[in-house]
């Protein structure tokens, strides 16, 4: 990641299950709340690939 360690990345887990999912300090867990600040709208605003446009 560009030169920099994975403990400096900004990486979270949702709704992960199953063997190993449990969250720890290096893999922290979003709660139902934080997750629905993560919209494609914040992201990308109107914009749509083109691929998903419809008339």
């Amino acid at each position: 990641m560009s030169g920099f360690s994975w403990q400096d990345a900004r990486f979270a887990e949702y709704r992960n299950s199953g063997p190993g999912a449990a969250g720890t300090a290096d893999r922290p867990q979003f709660t139902d709340a934080q997750a629905a600040e993560y919209t494609v709208e914040r992201y990308l605003g109107r914009w749509r690939p083109f691929a998903e446009r419809r008339p």
